[in-house]
């Protein structure tokens, strides 16, 4: 039997949250959020089985402690379509996070798209010869716009400038 997916909420700033119950396990054990938006995970503990005192994360590797009783929040950052896990820390009680493109916008769209290719290749794998300026700061571009710290419209701004840069200066 699958498990009812819940949809994250989205708030006026475009963040996304999803209110988890822990009790027995996780519920909704389904969830479902936009790739390339940061997500908080507010996790309501009620259960003292002492497997639920931790909660870890696939992707990242995030490993957190609930504590009993309280309310812990988990932020995740701004990843590519796909799925993330989660799960008690002695692997008895899981959830799964469903991250999937936006259709609503276009810019969404492309930051998911940018995000999944990227995802492979955040490390800038290069030959022989000096990385130029624009290179180094593309991959901090990169490395902020996947921690969330940064939007796509501003990632794509600053991407265009690197680049344009970059071509002036091997003139």
């Amino acid at each position: 039997m699958l498990a009812q997916q819940v949809h994250a909420r989205s708030g006026p700033t475009g963040e996304q949250t999803v209110e988890v119950i822990v009790d027995r396990g996780y519920r909704p054990a389904s969830i479902v959020a936009r790739a390339g938006v940061p997500l908080r995970v507010v996790f309501r503990r009620r259960d003292a089985d002492e497997c639920l005192d931790r909660v870890v994360f696939s992707s990242p590797r995030i490993d957190r402690r609930l504590a009993r009783g309280a309310t812990t929040i988990v932020v995740l950052p701004a990843q590519p379509p796909g799925q993330v896990r989660f799960a008690c820390g002695m692997g008895r009680y899981h959830g799964q996070i469903d991250l999937r493109a936006s259709r609503a916008s276009p810019f969404a769209e492309v930051g998911a798209a940018l995000a999944q290719r990227l995802a492979p290749v955040w490390r800038i794998v290069r030959g022989p010869g000096e990385r130029t300026v624009a290179e180094d700061a593309m991959a901090i571009l990169r490395a902020r716009f996947a921690r969330g710290e940064i939007s796509l419209e501003e990632f794509e701004r600053a991407q265009a400038v690197a680049l344009r840069d970059d071509g002036e200066s091997r003139r």
